[in-house]
């Protein structure tokens, strides 16, 4: 069973503002030294990297609730410049939504097991017609949703 990782989105409003954040950063990925790959970086190196590697995924919390994934591609210690030895997590540029859930704040980034993983929300998803993030989660812990 693969192990997964958790992180909040600091700064992000939205599923669709991440999105847009990481087009940015992918574009610009691609104009530097990155292989044109997406990554976030980060202080830690997981020491349980092999079994994230094994089909592991980031879950992203956005404003205090988690609703998206991207699948984990690679882990691996790079060169930070003057942050010294970083550890970059490369995800794949597509967007999973999930089914709403609270989280707590926490820093940096933490292991999700999968059991505790929401479930992906179906294909023909529109988020159009969902209600907000927060209050999706809310009636989902009511049993109304």
């Amino acid at each position: 069973m693969s192990l997964h990782l958790i992180k909040l989105a600091v700064g992000i409003d939205t599923v669709e503002h991440l999105q847009e954040r990481q087009a940015e950063r992918l574009r610009e990925a691609r104009r530097g030294d990155a292989a044109g790959r997406l990554r976030i970086l980060t202080r830690n190196m997981p020491r349980r990297a092999d079994e994230v590697l094994d089909g592991g995924s980031l879950y992203w919390v956005i404003r205090g609730q988690i609703c998206v994934r991207q699948a984990i591609t690679a882990i691996e210690a790079v060169e930070g410049g003057e942050h010294g030895r970083r550890c970059a997590i490369y995800l794949e540029p597509e967007l999973v939504r999930t089914i709403t859930r609270r989280s707590r704040p926490f820093q940096g980034w933490r292991y999700f097991d999968a059991d505790n993983a929401p479930r992906d929300l179906a294909g023909d998803f529109d988020p159009a017609g969902e209600p907000p993030p927060e209050m999706a989660a809310e009636l989902r812990e009511l049993g109304l949703l």
